[in-house]
């Protein structure tokens, strides 16, 4: 896969695809960025450090069963496993699944005002120490 326009990201959490209730995916990953300057250097030097990440999705609010809200509002405080890929293909080297657990720190049922889209936006950090996962088969 070349340049693509994303119209056909594959979202899920927990094994439920949510990718027709999702309007945007941001999986951000780090590294920290350690100082290893000593006396005498001119310049300063540095090495990657731990890994971190979390992700941001953006969700058309849905209150019908098994939807948006009823899937997160039991998820709030727990861990939940996400999986984003390209498009709805099968994995594989053009198109990785990119995986973690996150710890579901927040859900906002409502956040929109008269008149608007009923939306609500998400960031969940990494929950686990395992990092984030790409596969490509």
């Amino acid at each position: 896969m070349a340049r693509y326009v994303a119209t056909d990201n594959n979202i899920t959490i927990n094994g439920s695809d949510f990718s027709g209730s999702i309007a945007a995916v941001t999986l951000n990953t780090t590294a920290e960025e350690v100082e290893t300057s000593s006396f005498g250097n001119d310049w300063r030097s540095r090495v990657a450090g731990l890994k971190d990440a979390s992700i941001t999705l953006d969700f058309h609010q849905d209150f019908g069963a098994a939807a948006v809200d009823a899937t997160l509002w039991p998820l709030l405080g727990s861990q939940a496993t996400v999986v984003v890929k390209a498009t709805s293909d099968s994995t594989g080297t053009g198109n990785p699944a990119f995986s973690g657990v996150f710890l579901v720190t927040e859900y906002n049922p409502f956040e929109n005002s008269v008149g608007d889209l009923a939306t609500l936006s998400v960031t969940w950090p990494l929950a686990s120490g395992s990092g984030i996962t790409r596969a490509t088969s």
